[in-house]
């Protein structure tokens, strides 16, 4: 943990931004309404206004329609999937084929822009040949939700972004919540076109950027872009973070595996030690508590960084790292057996 450069979004004045910046945001929409009636507020009260506001109704059963036009959103009627195509995806690439920006920032739709977020995220148009990508701050609401913790700490460095060797790392990733990028970065790729059968588009297409010569910078939202994950239950929780979860493992660089499994195993031999508490004499007792509160203290590190997930939640890691392997091995087995993993009602891996 001691070489994680965990970078926020830099601070930047309204004067500094390019001149004539437009923004256009583009949100994929499925059954979002409740999600909606938090993020397109907090686009309106923004410092710096974003050129238009799009949001892609990818036939939703809700009223996603109808809470996005309330707000003075560009609602885009999806078309129907197409074969060989995710449905976010295709979603995205409808939205940006109407708008009518210079750059372009695709958000999803659980995620909040906090106050002068987006001026932040403006600032990074500076570095033109890059495509940005940020990790939502993840705000926790109820009990069950720090159970995220583990499932967005790995996200974090399986992106290989926040090593010692900073941008200079191999495989740097994209976090699909929040990607920013030129319209002429993003055509000279081919869009989400080239990611069109990938559960993890952003991640996927951070690939094609690099081949293309356009960097991937990633950043964490703190101050800048937060989100509340899966407020419907565990069981979404569940199947939202099990969608992608193998796939990502699948793809992750090997220095960053290796980095995660390191850590992981040094967690699981912590919580093995302390299980011989009761066996040991005085001297290995303090030896396995000063271990575990290492655990402890590395863990706090990290999770507060991500969100705001509360304190007992590092004390007792074991507990979250557990529900990570379960669920994770579970959809393991469930991928290599043929089972699908089914989000909002469509199969997506």
């Amino acid at each position: 943990m001691m070489f994680l450069r965990l970078l926020p979004v830099p601070e930047f004045e309204a004067g500094a931004l390019l001149p004539g910046l437009k923004i256009s945001v583009i949100i994929p929409a499925r059954n979002e309404e409740e999600n909606l009636a938090r993020l397109l507020p907090s686009l309106q009260q923004q410092e710096f206004a974003p050129h238009e506001i799009i949001v892609v109704d990818d036939h939703s059963t809700d009223r996603t329609r109808e809470v996005a036009r309330s707000y003075g959103a560009n609602v885009v009627d999806g078309k129907a999937l197409p074969e060989g195509w995710h449905g976010k995806p295709w979603a995205c690439q409808q939205g940006a084929g109407v708008a009518k920006g210079d750059w372009l920032l695709f958000l999803d739709a659980d995620t909040v822009m906090e106050r002068e977020g987006l001026l932040r995220i403006g600032g990074l148009s500076k570095e033109e040949n890059c495509a940005h990508s940020i990790c939502p701050y993840h705000r926790i609401e109820k009990r069950y939700e720090e159970l995220s913790v583990f499932f967005n700490v790995i996200m974090l460095l399986g992106m290989n972004a926040f090593t010692f060797k900073g941008p200079a790392a191999a495989g740097i990733g994209l976090f699909g919540q929040a990607m920013f990028v030129s319209r002429r970065n993003y055509v000279l790729v081919g869009g989400h076109e080239r990611v069109k059968r990938e559960v993890l588009e952003n991640f996927h297409l951070s690939r094609h950027f690099t081949a293309a010569g356009v960097a991937c910078r990633c950043y964490l939202g703190k101050r800048t872009l937060s989100m509340r994950m899966f407020p419907g239950g565990c069981r979404d929780l569940v199947a939202g973070w099990s969608k992608g979860f193998v796939s990502g493992a699948d793809n992750t660089p090997r220095s960053a595996l290796a980095g995660i499994s390191v850590w992981l195993s040094g967690l699981i031999m912590m919580m093995i030690a302390l299980t011989f508490l009761p066996l040991a004499d005085s001297d290995a007792r303090l030896a396995i508590v000063v271990l575990y509160l290492l655990g402890v203290l590395q863990s706090l590190f990290v999770f507060k960084h991500a969100g705001n997930f509360s304190f007992l939640n590092a004390l007792f890691f074991p507990i979250g790292l557990v529900f990570y392997q379960a669920v994770f091995f579970r959809a393991l087995r469930r991928k290599k057996s043929g089972g699908q993993i089914q989000w909002k009602g469509r199969d997506v891996g």
